[in-house]
């Protein structure tokens, strides 16, 4: 009789696995044995406990060879040699992903920080270019990695498959357990190990049905293993905590300063070392838009379960109501862990003079208490699939903001005034003026919120003059030339802006304006 795994607590890398099986003791000390166990059990990590009717004396973990059918001697030790290089291979790439994802952190945060100068567009235009372009070559390493992560999955479980038809002989992992009973019974013994071979990942799928309802998040996990062997049926609990860690407190030791001498890097410093760059301390913002997917499955919406969630200081926990069933295949499997329903203030957003489509924006308040994890969100309006983006908590505000795409029930138009738009000669220099009318349209059948965004240019040149003529109430920031005007729209009501203004500068120069 084989033992049944019960229940897995699966890490965001790792997981620990419970099992249990019942013996039929004697009166006296009974040995017993938990085999055809996965190989790469963490050995420290073994337990096993007894129920009320015996006493665990010892518990001794080796290996045993299995004879098989058919012949092709030192086979089955090459393939289980390919697996420990396969494994370790995998804990590097796993590391480095890590690493990639630290360096992420540390970029972004270095993005929000400010030193409380303000800084003008071309002083900063070099730094905004070396981090958009280092963001853009970490990503890229992400998804390397992460593809060179699946691949070794489904390499280690391909060679697990081979392992069970080739060779003459194969060892298997067992749990000898040594317990002491007063009397014959029927005992249960359970044991518990820790395997690196499994992790889970969150995601989301954000849901928005229509303007006039609060935005739904359906908070999922994606569990991932491959320790050779299928979870039928399995209580899983999904856990933010990672045991590989050190628990250890660090320690301080003295900081030995002197003059700088030229020093050899190591080979294993010039492996292991991260190279960061510190850049000067700059106020930034990016703004993504995904793409839609050529392709797009059947919408389906998840099954409402109950999950115990528990928390620590360090941790918390997702207990899910429903047992799962998790193929040791590498493809993973999608479970639900909590819905949550979020107060939304939907505002419209216009960059007219860059992208001529409006784009709808979620604003969810709240957010915050509801211990979210960075992730991929798949998201959904109206019940059509809009694309994909990324909850970071670390990076975002008090509100979190969720593009919901491009909205066609909403117009912005942005064409040159003829009236005030030429160029002229006055004394020794050229003056170009220029006006642009802006008209915002809803079409709609409600009142909308509409946040609509235009410049005027800004000098860096003192020979450059720029006038603001007018700006039409809007909110202008001097600085950096933005203007924003905030403003509500009623059912197919149209609301007309406005923005003049003239550059003048020396008539041999050469200048574009637009």
């Amino acid at each position: 009789m084989v033992s049944k795994i019960t229940e897995a607590v699966v890490y965001l890398q790792g997981a620990q696995i419970t099992r249990k099986q019942t013996f039929s003791a004697t009166s006296e000390i009974n040995k017993f044995v938990f085999g055809k166990l996965p190989s790469n059990i963490n050995i420290e990590s073994i337990t096993v406990e007894a129920d009320e009717n015996a006493v665990v004396l010892s518990v001794q973990h080796g290996y045993v060879t299995i004879p098989v059918k058919e012949e092709n001697p030192g086979r089955v030790g090459e393939l289980n040699n390919k697996i420990k290089e396969l494994q370790d291979m995998l804990k590097i790439e796993q590391s480095m992903l890590e690493v990639c994802q630290e360096e992420e952190n540390l970029l972004r945060e270095k993005c929000s920080e400010t030193d409380g100068k303000v800084y003008k567009f071309e002083e900063m235009k070099d730094t905004i270019i070396f981090f958009k372009k280092k963001l853009t070559e970490i990503s890229r390493e992400k998804i390397e990695l992460e593809e060179k992560i699946m691949n070794l999955h489904t390499q280690i479980n391909l060679i697990y498959s081979e392992i069970g038809n080739a060779g003459r002989t194969r060892s298997e992992e067992q749990v000898e357990v040594e317990i002491y009973c007063e009397k014959d019974c029927e005992t249960e013994l359970t044991l518990s190990y820790f395997t690196s071979n499994a992790n889970w990942t969150p995601y989301y799928d954000i849901r928005a049905k229509d303007v006039e309802k609060p935005v739904s998040i359906y908070f999922k996990g994606m569990v991932y293993q491959s320790t050779g062997e299928d979870w039928e049926n399995v209580n899983l609990t999904l856990s933010t905590g990672n045991p590989s860690l050190s628990g250890i407190v660090p320690e301080l030791t003295p900081w030995y300063i002197d003059f700088d001498r030229p020093a050899v890097a190591s080979s294993y410093q010039q492996f292991n070392a991260i190279p960061v760059r510190m850049e000067k301390k700059i106020m930034c913002t990016a703004m993504m838009e995904a793409k839609e997917c050529e392709k797009v499955d059947e919408i389906h919406m998840p099954v409402k379960q109950m999950v115990v969630a528990t928390e620590s200081l360090t941790s918390a926990e997702y207990t899910l109501a429903t047992p799962y069933t998790v193929k040791t295949s590498g493809n993973g499997k999608s479970v639900d862990i909590k819905t949550h329903e979020l107060e939304t203030e939907y505002i419209y957003y216009s960059v007219r003079k860059l992208e001529k489509d409006v784009f709808l924006m979620a604003n969810l308040k709240g957010w915050e208490h509801l211990n979210l994890l960075q992730g991929n969100a798949n998201i959904f309006f109206e019940g059509k699939y809009v694309g994909k983006s990324v909850i970071n908590p670390r990076q975002a505000d008090e509100i979190l903001g969720i593009s919901l795409g491009r909205d066609k029930g909403v117009m912005v138009t942005r064409v040159k005034g003829k009236d005030f738009s030429g160029k002229t000669l006055i004394g020794s220099n050229n003056k170009i003026s220029r006006e642009w009318e802006l008209t915002a349209r809803n079409l709609k059948k409600q009142a909308i919120k509409l946040i609509l965004e235009d410049q005027i240019p800004v000098s860096i040149n003192k020979s450059i003059t720029v006038d603001t003529i007018t700006i039409s109430d809007a909110e202008h920031n001097k600085d950096t030339g933005k203007l924003k005007w905030e403003f509500t729209l009623e059912p197919a009501a149209s609301k007309k802006l406005s923005v003049k203004y003239s550059v003048t500068y020396p008539k041999n120069s050469s200048l574009t304006v637009d």
